[in-house]
């Protein structure tokens, strides 16, 4: 017979299993019976606290990579350390009826990026100097890395620059290698168009080539562009000396959404403003 000391040893011994059979917190068991092959065995299976927590370190371990890939895609974008951290948010409106339009319709864009960067649209925003116009598509570009849509943000001259330094011999990229680069980016933020002259002597210039090249070829490819610019449309052929086909492109990628920032230059501001 046994014991009352054993008696209590078992009644333990067996409580102390049930416990673990048990989760502590929301008392759901942790072991199911099965039989397999004419075999019974006792299978571990998680609770509801250990499968949400399960899904809290998973959710935790995307978000870290996300990041990690949004820094990735912003130290890629050559996004000036000025532009870095302006958003929609943190900017400030209602002081210019021209630029809140242009402001808000951005904004729009971006909030179905989905559809509008998927086909393609393009934006054209012109005005004069320190209106507003690289603020906003800086805005644009952060938003859209903070998806995790890969961006760039450059001018023809960089990207003029970047080819150039292919004819080195010791470079392990080709022109053409490099411009495919930049023409299938996802979304390409064109800063400054119409910077540089090109006088109408000068034909088809290596520039001109590449400007058409790059701008043709995303086109073709429906990756969306968005150009900022001090010049029109028409300017860009007229006083800038860009080709008419150049320009015709450009057109067609942005029909429906070219906008002009009008007003005093934002920049003269006082310290305070997001300018």
């Amino acid at each position: 017979m046994k014991t009352i000391n054993s008696k209590i040893k078992e009644s333990s011994a067996q409580n102390t299993q049930n416990n673990e059979d048990n989760c502590p917190i929301c008392g759901q068991k942790l072991r199911r019976e099965a039989i397999i092959c004419g075999i019974k065995y006792s299978i571990r299976v998680m609770c509801k606290c250990e499968e949400h927590q399960q899904e809290v370190e998973r959710q935790r371990r995307e978000d870290l990579e996300k990041m990690r890939r949004i820094e990735k895609l912003k130290f890629l974008s050559l996004l000036g350390e000025r532009y870095k951290f302006v958003t929609f948010e943190n900017s400030k409106i209602g002081i210019n009826p021209s630029f809140d339009i242009a402001f808000r319709r951005c904004k729009k864009y971006c909030e179905i990026y989905e559809k509008t960067v998927k086909k393609g649209y393009g934006i054209y925003l012109f005005g004069d100097k320190g209106v507003g116009k690289t603020h906003i598509t800086a805005c644009m570009a952060n938003y859209l890395l903070s998806r995790c849509v890969p961006v760039l943000f450059t001018n023809l001259f960089e990207i003029s620059k970047a080819v150039k330094s292919t004819f080195n011999r010791e470079s392990s990229e080709t022109e053409q290698i490099l411009i495919e680069k930049f023409s299938n980016i996802d979304i390409l933020f064109f800063d400054d168009l119409g910077t540089e002259i090109f006088t109408k002597s000068s034909g088809e210039t290596w520039l001109q080539g590449l400007l058409f090249d790059l701008i043709n070829k995303r086109y073709n490819n429906q990756k969306a562009t968005i150009f900022s610019s001090n010049y029109s449309l028409n300017s860009l052929i007229n006083e800038r000396g860009i080709m008419e086909k150049t320009v015709d492109r450009i057109s067609e990628m942005t029909n429906g959404a070219v906008m002009k920032i009008t007003g005093s230059s934002l920049r003269n501001m006082s310290k305070n403003s997001i300018f």
